[in-house]
Parts: C-alpha cells; structure tokens; sequence
C-alpha cells in the first residue's frame, strides 16, 4: 500500500473507537508498522477492528504483520478478508499471493498476482513476485521474463535485477547473470547477497580469485552470512588450500551447522596436509564421525592422528610397533594405564565402530591386544573397562571381517574355545562374557551352531550390541536373500564367478552412509554440477522437477550408492540390482534402517536387462562394468533402457592410475597365492611387511583394511582397465554426450588451469594427457556423466 491509499483510507474509516480517531489510531499503526514494531502495528490494526470490521486497509496490513511473522495461513485468510471488501486492490492481491505462496499454493498465488496486473500493469512489486512464484515451480524461461518486465518499470530495481541474475544463472546465461549482479551493486554496493551470488557466478569459470574476492565482501558487510562462509569454504578447497577453507567451515558451524558447512569441515579434514591435527578439533571431529556428516573414510585419518595424540595410547602403539613381529603379553603392552585410557577416550570407541581403521599401527597395536584377550580368558578379569574395550575391537575385527593375521598358536586356542562355547550353548551351560567376547574377535557369532541362543540371555548393553552386530543383523539379512525377487537368470560364465565372490565377500562393508544434498531434479543436479557443459537441457520425461524420475541403479552392492540416490532424488523410483543376494540383502536392511521406501532391490545380471520392460531416466553403473567379461558390451546393453535425453553415470577402473594395482596382482601370481581368506590374509601381511599397503591402493586406501576389500581390489576373478581415449571412441560411437567427471573441485581447477581454453573441462584428449602427466588423477575411477540423444 501506498502513502496515497493509506491517507485514503484512513480518510474512509467503518467506525470510530472512543477518544481517539480511527485516523489517528490507522496513522500510528504505519508508524509503528514501518519501524519494525509489528506488535504494536498489530494492536492498532485490532483496535481499529474491534470497532470497524470491514476496515480493509487493517485487515490487509494486519495480514502483512501475520505474513511478516511466520503465521502464514492467518495472513492468508486476514488479506482474503480484506479483498472481499476491496476486491480491487493491486497492493492486498499481491501481498495475498506472497501469503499463499508461503503456504505452498502455487496456483492461488500465481492467479493473485496476475490479478494485481490485470489492475494495474506497471506494478514492478508484482511482476517480481509473480518472477519468484514461477521460479519456484521451475518456469525459469516465464520467471525471467517477470523479473524482466519488473525492470522495465524500474530499471535499478535491486531485488529484481538479483533474482533475475539467480534465474539466468540456472538457465546457464552466466554472462549477462554476471552483468545483472554487477548493475545491482553499482545501485547498491553494500548488497551482500549480490556480492555472494557474483561469487557464485564466477566460481564455475575458474574465475577463484576474483569468487574469493566476492565472497570475502560478502563476509565484511554480513560476518554471519552463512552462505557466504560455506562458498569460501568450497572456493578455498578448489584453490588448494584445505586448511584455509577449514578455518571457514568451522567459523561457519559456530554460527549454524547448515548440511553445507557440515560437509564442508570433513571434505577439508579428508584433505589437509601437514603435522599432527589441532586438538580442539576433536569434539567437533567426534560429533562429524558419530552423526555420519561426510565419508567415514574422509575422516578416519584425522581420527586417527588425533587419538594418537593421547600419550598413554601412543605409548601403547608405540611398544606394539617396537616389539613387532614379536607379540607383547598384556601387561607390558598396555602398561599401568593403557586399557583405562583406550576405554576413556570417545574419539577411539567410535572409530573402532564406524569403519575399518586404516592405519598399520594401529592395526599392530589390535592384533597383539587381541591375541591379550584370547590369552586372559579365564583369569577372572571382568572389569567394564576390559569389556568396553573388547567388545569393541570385536566389533572392529566383524567390520573388517577378521583381516588381522592369526598366529598358527593362536588358530588352535580359538578354535578350542569355540567348541567350548558351542557346547556350552548346546546344554545351556553358563557362557563367561570373556568367552564370548574372545570368539567374536576372531570369528562371526552368527556363524557358530546354536548363536540365536545367545539372543535369550542376559547381558551387558556392551555385549548386546556385539550381538546385534554379530547375530541379529545378519540373521535379518539371510530373511531378506532369501526374498529378494530375481529378475533375470545368471548364465553368463563372468558373471557366475563374480556373483560367487561377492556370495561370500559382500563389497563394501559400511556402518553409516552421509546424508546427501537434496536435488529438485537429476537435470537441476546436472546443471549446478556442470554448468559449462554442452548438453541438452531440456527437461527429458521424468527428469525435471514435478515428475518423478525411474532410476537404474545397476551393480548396487551393498547399498551405498542407492540409499545416497535415493537420498538426493527422494521422490525417485529406483531399481537397484546387483548379482548376489547377500549383497542386495545388506543393502536392503540398511535401507529399511534408515527408513527408505523408494528403493526395489533384486537380483539380476544386466547383460540379461534386455528382456526388462521398463526404461529410465537415469541409469548409475558406478563399478559394475569393469568387472564383465566385456564391459562396452554391458554398456550397450544398457543403452535401450535410458530414455532419450536420460543421463548414465558410468564409473570404470583406469589403466594408469591401476598400475601399482596391475604390479601387485603380478607378485600375487608370481607367489602363488590362493584365494581363501587365510590365502589373503596372509599375502596382504606380507604386503604390510614390506611397506607396500600405502601405494597399492593410493585411491581406495580403505580397501586394504578389510579382507572384502582387499579380495575386491587384488584378487578380483575378473577385472579391466580402460583409457580415456577408449572412452572418447565409445562415446562418439555411440552418439552419448560427455557432461564431465565427478571430481574434487581442486583437480578439475588444476586442469583449467593446465587448459585454459576448454572451459566446461569436457575434452578428453586434453583430459588423457592431463591424465598422463598426473597419473594418480582418477586413482579411485573414472566417475562421469553422459547423456543418451
């Protein structure tokens, strides 16, 4: 409302309260209204009502006052009042739909608007809001135009003038988006949005420098702009400073623990180089591994480092790496205060349960403090401390599926002990929890006779947890195998002796998978990760926002990549299928855990997929194809199924960045090891011996860690290498369109900076030789997307 319409109808009032004019009251109520005094705005306005009820200027005001607090639906309802007494009013129309856009309805909102314009055309206010309520369905083309016609009314229109740029930004007009945020702060220069926004326009260009500049005025005018801090955050990390950035995550979770800040602090933490971790990192560090805010492994290192930093433990680790090969009794071992302080300190008890601990001493320290508690068994040792610490290096050997090396000694007494447990369960006979604890070290409780027994028991919460781990869940999952639907038959040779290897080893084993960033669409996703790229971006059929998209996941393992596509696209539909059933069957209960519905798991091979009537969206093969015996045939039978204009996430091991891989796997052979567990076991300490655990696997350094792992990486019954310029033939063969690799933001700005001219990244002849000079560029795969015409 305008000063003109407020003096008119404060000049037109329905009633008249005792002492004081209805004019008087309505001008003190704009006063208090435009100093930001809103409950006092909103007494005046009900004292004008008490008297006056179809007062339309107060019932419209009130509503603003409504809307402006967060009561949406009364802000509705109060400027709906106040059209039914003054249907033509421009102002109440447009301030109706800003209400009913806040209540999600769109429709309404949007007829509001134009019903404002019908009265009056030149309302700049209305042709912007109508901008933002069409952007917000996704119309950017019609947005654009609203915010367009806004400033034609009012060419410095500074709200319009960044919104319009935000549009033009996701319709990948970058250049005038850039122009557009430059005018509106020649108008207003101390706009911290703008400047926030101009830094988010340049970032994609490469343009860091002038992105950082940006974002650091962003930050001098509003410290606390949040957005701001999580863009410089991911800006410095591009640049190569993660310490930097790091500095910023954590100014930037002080103020708000925004998803983006969050991810932010453990990319920087996976990333940081240099000397031992700051110590007042660990709470935060604690909270970061405990709530699954990034990878595990991108934090298992500094977790490490900073439990290392305890100089009891070090001192314990310290002794074991000393005495080594040679085994240390536990006395001398954990020394007067040793088990007190690996029980005490959080930061361990939770790494011991996250994830396998990928560190060699550490993994020294374990294996003598396990063979410490097959020693003690029965000496009457049943402190907390004792059974807090054991259960959880238990569960640690389960996470990492008994890789530790076992002395021949040592074999006999645990198998002795084991038969003494399995007797004691058969005749109900007392189960010491030493016992109990020293079998689940070495072996999986569900795999001894009689194990749902110990379900009936009584126990420390201690060991019910080891039971959950080591009983329930996989009790649960031979449920879940043995109902998966299979969709198609197993006959191919290959993928026979693949199914069978991941029978038996599922790959991989994970605890908590992160929370990831929630897309509008798969083409929003693709547009925000490849903003340069030359694809078409018209949304295909079930890829823009509103619809719901089919999507493949073929080879899902475990589960991990499904329940995070599930996560980002949560209104998809997804297939995932994968050859073994005790792989879907993890990934099925951790699904259901973490109450996901979207997701049908089933077993099927995806060279047989052609007789599936279904086609999709969106088809992921992230480190299946590599593993067929020809992976360019299963990925042209993959092709009918994507719908034209779909997108396919393809993932494939590279032959220069596997090469240490190809010369481990030469020495498996030349040494003639098998491929049991006791075969693998053996050559991965061999491995170890010899300093040779770090260079293997510089990508999947995790792998290693655990006996699936490292039968996955180095005694894989079929795996292949490919190049860049292999795929680049595919491609063009096959008439696909490269978006670009997934890839941390450092090495994609590296290589600009090595190419300049290819500013979307998407050459790959430049990427080969990009490839040949840094030859650890895709050390964990070619990840990329393309597109099907």
């Amino acid at each position: 409302m305008n000063r003109k319409q407020r003096r008119a109808a404060a000049e037109r009032p329905t009633g008249r309260p005792r002492g004081r004019s209805v004019q008087d009251i309505f001008a003190d109520a704009i006063r208090h209204h435009r100093a930001g005094r809103l409950g006092e705005a909103e007494r005046h306005y009900r004292q004008i009502l008490a008297v006056a009820p179809r007062h339309a200027d107060s019932l419209h005001l009130l509503g603003v006052t409504a809307l402006q607090s967060g009561r949406f639906d009364l802000a509705a309802d109060l400027i709906g009042n106040a059209l039914a007494v003054k249907p033509d009013d421009p102002e109440a129309l447009s301030n109706l739909g800003n209400a009913l856009i806040c209540c999600s309805r769109m429709d309404e909102a949007e007829a509001s608007y134009r019903k404002a314009l019908d009265l009056k055309p030149n309302y700049p206010e209305a042709h912007m809001n109508l901008g933002n309520a069409l952007g917000q369905q996704g119309r950017l083309q019609e947005a654009a135009a609203s915010y367009r016609r806004a400033l034609g009314d009012r060419p410095d229109y500074v709200e319009a003038l960044v919104n319009l740029g935000n549009v033009l930004e996701d319709l990948d007009e970058r250049d005038e988006a850039i122009a557009l945020y430059r005018k509106a702060l020649v108008v207003e220069p101390d706009l911290a949005e703008a400047h926030n926004n101009l830094g988010a326009a340049l970032y994609p260009r490469g343009l860091l420098d002038e992105a950082i500049a940006s974002y650091r005025r962003a930050l001098e005018i509003r410290p606390n702009f949040i957005m701001a801090l999580d863009n410089l955050a991911s800006a410095l990390m591009a640049q190569g400073d993660p310490e930097a950035a790091l500095s910023i995550a954590r100014r930037s979770l002080e103020i708000e623990e925004t998803d983006d800040a969050k991810g932010n602090f453990v990319s920087c933490l996976g990333r940081a180089q240099g000397g031992p971790p700051d110590k007042a990192l660990q709470p935060l560090v604690v909270r970061a591994l405990s709530q699954a805010w990034g990878r595990t492994g991108d934090l298992t290192r500094v977790c490490i480092d900073l439990v290392k930093l305890d100089d009891t433990i070090a001192a314990c680790l310290a002794r074991a790496v000393a005495a080594w090969p040679n085994v240390l009794p536990s006395g001398p071992l954990f020394g007067p205060n040793g088990l007190a302080a690996l029980t005490a300190n959080p930061l361990l008890s939770l790494l011991l349960d996250a994830g396998p601990i990928c560190d060699v001493e550490m993994e020294r320290f374990l294996t003598m403090a396990r063979r410490a508690l097959l020693d003690s068994v029965g000496d009457g040792n049943g402190s907390m401390d004792r059974i807090r610490f054991y259960s959880a290096l238990a569960r640690q050997c389960f996470i990492n599926e008994y890789v530790y090396c076992v002395m021949a000694d040592e074999r006999r007494k645990i198998d002795d002990l084991r038969r003494r447990l399995v007797a004691a369960l058969a005749t109900d006979g007392p189960v010491p929890v030493s016992w109990l604890v020293a079998v689940a070290a070495y072996v999986p409780l569900h795999s001894l006779q009689y194990a749902d027994r110990l379900l009936e028991r009584a126990w420390p919460e201690e060991i019910i947890i080891l039971l959950t781990q080591q009983v329930r869940e996989p009790a649960e999952e031979r449920r879940i195998a043995a109902t998966v639907p299979q969709l198609t038959g197993i006959e191919d040779d290959v993928s026979r002796l693949v199914r069978s290897q991941y029978e038996e080893n599922p790959y991989p084993r994970w605890v908590k998978v992160p929370r990831s960033r929630k897309a509008d669409s798969i083409l929003a996703y693709l547009r925000r990760t490849f903003s340069l790229a030359a694809f078409d971006r018209s949304a295909p059929n079930g890829t823009g926002s509103g619809d719901r998209m089919e999507i493949l996941v073929a080879g899902c393992g475990t589960g991990q990549q499904s329940i995070r596509t599930a996560q980002q696209f949560p209104t998809a539909r997804i297939l995932a299928i994968d050859l073994s059933r005790s792989s879907l069957a993890y990934a099925a209960r951790k699904t259901r855990e973490l109450g996901i519905s979207t997701i049908e798991y089933a077993q099927a091979d995806l060279l047989k997929l052609g007789s599936l009537d279904r086609r999709f969206d969106a088809i992921e093969a992230s480190g299946v194809l590599h593993h067929l015996a020809d992976p360019w045939l299963g990925w042209r039978m993959l092709l009918p199924l994507l719908r034209p204009g779909g997108f396919m996430l393809l993932g494939l091991y590279s032959d220069t960045a596997r090469r240490e891989v190809v010369r481990t796997r030469g020495f498996i052979a030349a040494q003639g090891y098998g491929q049991t567990a006791d075969e693998i076991r053996r050559c991965r300490q061999d491995l170890v011996d010899q300093g040779s655990v770090v260079g293997t696997l510089s990508g999947t350094p995790s792998d290693l860690f655990t006996l699936s792992g490292c039968r996955d990486a180095l005694f894989h019954v079929q795996e292949h290498r490919t190049t860049l310029t292999e795929i680049e033939r595919f491609l063009g063969q096959n008439n696909l369109t490269f978006l670009g690799f997934e890839i941390s933001p450092d090495i994609r700005q590296f290589y600009r900076e090595r190419f300049p001219e290819d500013h979307a990244a998407t050459d790959l002849t430049q990427w080969q030789i990009f490839e040949n000079e840094n030859p650890d560029t895709f050390a964990g795969m070619y990840q990329f997307w393309i597109q099907k015409e």
